[in-house]
């Protein structure tokens, strides 16, 4: 799934950013969604998995939405949104060990 981010180490932000396979839950997807795969700044090369990167809120939403209707319309899903997998609450916890990266959402940067 692609994604506009920021790093907080070097401050930068770089737009539609391929995080890979994205793991949200429905009920609260900002505060339960994680990234399969570590996050490194395209700017700096440093790690920036464990929340030190801004994910835009509003546009994530949109790309998890699009995806939901498409899947839900058996339609076939934008490449761009590709990564974007549902989980069940109580399968966060399993995810939660598998994963290496969460994002930190805010509105605009």
């Amino acid at each position: 799934m692609e994604a506009d981010i920021k790093c907080l180490e070097c401050g930068k932000g770089t737009r539609n950013f391929e995080l890979g396979e994205v793991f949200y839950c429905r009920e609260n997807p900002t505060s339960n969604t994680l990234i399969k795969n570590e996050v490194i700044c395209p700017k700096c090369k440093a790690s920036i998995s464990n929340e030190k990167f801004l994910v835009k809120e509003n546009y994530f939403y949109m790309g998890i939405i699009t995806a939901n209707l498409c899947i839900a319309s058996k339609m076939s899903i934008p490449e761009h949104l590709r990564g974007a997998k549902l989980i069940n609450e109580k399968d966060y916890d399993k995810f939660s060990s598998y994963c290496k990266s969460k994002p930190k959402f805010v509105n605009k940067f």
